[in-house]
């Protein structure tokens, strides 16, 4: 009995070593280091109180064509002057996904002012370049300072690298194994190639003298590399999608995903066909899936025409002022028409 208790007296001791460890942390060292590691949550605790609407956006957000645009308005600030009556935020980071996403809009006081949230999805980040990016781990290492535990261990598990923390090399290894292993197959859908790999490597544009329009091929291959895939239910962004959904009903808070334009026209000159179809139906997927209660997803995928994307030879959702208008325009439609919030 004597052991029980010494060993209870040991435990109450840490207990409260532990919180007196994480009181003075917090007083002292956090914010300075919220400040550098994790500024979108500083910024989403000091506009909850003032927005009815919350939008998440990476980096489609805030690009522009820096030659031809006169205004520079971001896609959420587009949407912003469509609802004059409601007070819209962003919290808008380059490279941003679900994943990360998810740990902010579950920060999110249920007491706040925000009942609407808009979540930027694009397609291309669900696929294996982005799941496997270079950029992962220090995304992680935000993500780790967004969850709602003491902040002493956060500054822990920081310091310790207890977070997703692959190596490029790893990273690199499984996206080459699921391009080279990962079968596309869709019912419905005449796929010449099974993987992405051979895809890849067949000839592209070939010229009368036997070589290949190299600049025509490269794109090509871009596009393939990143839309090459076939949506599932085991896909890790659907499971971060999957969990979005789940929070803001638990939050009771309305949910719109912006499914964002890709340059649909490029992959079917391109590319051709088959892959057209694909992203087509990766689309259908996430409507399928997401278009339920209190959530709506807003079909953009093919609003934009191919001269309206400010990259040119590769694959983003970077669009001049006509492309951000349009996006902006038919969010907005769609919320006001959708949302008992919005009047």
């Amino acid at each position: 009995m004597s052991k029980i208790m010494g060993v209870m007296v040991r435990i109450v001791v840490i207990a409260v070593f532990a919180v007196i460890v994480n009181f003075i942390f917090k007083k002292t060292l956090w914010q300075s280091e919220l400040r550098s590691e994790a500024p979108d949550l500083i910024k989403l605790q000091r506009i909850t109180d003032s927005c009815d609407i919350l939008y998440f956006g990476e980096s489609s957000n805030k690009s522009y064509d820096p030659v031809n645009d006169t205004v520079k308005t971001n896609i959420s600030g587009l949407i912003a002057e469509n609802l004059q009556n409601s007070i819209l935020g962003d919290i808008t980071h380059e490279a941003f996904h679900a994943g990360i996403y998810l740990p902010l809009i579950k920060r999110i006081d249920n007491n706040k002012k925000v009942k609407t949230i808009i979540v930027t999805l694009n397609i291309r980040t669900l696929g294996p370049p982005c799941v496997h990016s270079g950029l992962e781990s220090a995304l992680q290492k935000q993500a780790l300072y967004y969850r709602n535990i003491p902040p002493v261990l956060i500054h822990l598990f920081a310091a310790l690298n207890f977070y997703d923390n692959k190596t490029e090399y790893e990273r690199d290894f499984q996206l080459w194994k699921q391009w080279a292993n990962d079968k596309l197959e869709v019912t419905g859908i005449n796929f010449k190639y099974n993987t992405v790999k051979e895809w890849c490597e067949a000839e592209k544009f070939k010229l009368p003298d036997g070589t290949e329009d190299m600049p025509k091929r490269t794109l090509a291959d871009h596009y393939i590399k990143a839309y090459g895939f076939v949506l599932k239910e085991n896909n890790p962004r659907v499971k971060d999608i999957d969990e979005i959904v789940k929070v803001c009903k638990q939050k009771k808070l309305e949910l719109y995903f912006n499914l964002l334009a890709e340059n649909t026209e490029y992959a079917d000159s391109h590319v051709g066909k088959s892959l057209l179809q694909l992203i087509r139906y990766n689309r259908d997927f996430l409507i399928k899936r997401y278009n339920i209660n209190n959530v709506k997803v807003i079909d953009n995928l093919e609003l934009v025409s191919g001269k309206d994307f400010t990259d040119q030879s590769w694959t983003t959702e970077h669009y001049n002022f006509t492309g951000r208008r349009i996006i902006a325009q038919n969010v907005s439609n769609i919320i006001k028409s959708s949302s008992v919030h919005i009047k």
